[in-house]
């Protein structure tokens, strides 16, 4: 709130966190195998979109992202599939 009022905002501003985010951070690390059926489809027979397409084989991305989003994109994978 101190940030708030210095930045020229009244005294009595009411400020609150959203409740219903998930960070954007976070959500681009699970994309991957979130987007073919994951968690419902871990474990079950080679036909499902999550055994067939994940891990993928190519991916294009910008060489400012590359190791903050890939690397999240990696580490999750291999903790949660």
């Amino acid at each position: 709130k101190e940030k708030a009022i210095e930045a020229g905002h009244s005294a009595d501003i009411v400020l609150r966190q959203e409740d219903d985010v998930l960070d954007t951070w976070f959500s681009s690390g699970l994309w991957p195998f979130a987007t073919v059926g994951w968690p419902q489809d871990e474990g079950k027979d080679a036909s499902t979109d999550l055994a067939r397409f994940y891990p993928g084989t190519c991916l294009e991305t910008g060489y400012d992202i590359l190791f903050f989003w890939v690397a999240r994109m990696v580490m999750l994978g291999i903790e949660l599939t």
